[in-house]
């Protein structure tokens, strides 16, 4: 394993990437395209400090990406995210106090809809690491986070922010096709 997945330490003033964000940055055809790899983009820049996703998330993503895109492309994202050496991966599976209270959480809110195993991983890890801001599509994590980042993005950005972004994009190969004002 690479020496940047790690367990549990205190990450205040960082990111943490759930999976409709890597998805979305790598499936141009996917309708929050735009916003996931702005998304992205900053968070790898370091603008929301140091970036965390964990093991659970990545299974996710690469299980999603199989699904709809196909195996090939799924083994290109999972490498091009476990080679970034800006994204610290967290193992759920070294942290059983972590996954103990992730599925006391998993029982307790077993009636919210759409809350998976996996995104009570997520909300024990940004609450045990005081993680800053959650990076996600997902509405449903609203209620358990500081801060949530994703949907409309794009909006927030100023022209030089999404100049800067562009750019960056541009030199990574990704396409942005930013709606006109």
């Amino acid at each position: 394993m690479p020496e940047r997945w790690k367990s549990i330490s205190t990450a205040e003033g960082s990111c943490f990437i759930d999976t409709g964000i890597f998805f979305a940055a790598y499936n141009r055809s996917d309708e929050m395209n735009l916003d996931g790899s702005l998304v992205l983009v900053s968070c790898v820049l370091g603008w929301f400090g140091r970036v965390y996703t964990s093991t659970y998330v990545l299974d996710e993503t690469f299980t999603l990406a199989k699904t709809r895109m196909g195996g090939s492309e799924a083994v290109r994202l999972a490498e091009s995210i476990i080679g970034s050496k800006k994204i610290t991966v967290v193992k759920v599976e070294q942290e059983e106090e972590a996954f103990g209270e992730s599925l006391a959480r998993f029982k307790e809110h077993s009636d919210v809809r759409g809350l998976s195993f996996t995104d009570c991983t997520t909300i024990v890890l940004g609450e045990k690491m005081k993680i800053s801001a959650l990076m996600s599509f997902d509405r449903g994590f609203k209620p358990f986070v500081p801060l949530l980042l994703g949907e409309g993005y794009h909006k927030t950005l100023s022209t030089e922010q999404r100049d800067v972004l562009g750019k960056i994009a541009q030199n990574l190969g990704i396409k942005l096709k930013f709606p006109k004002s």
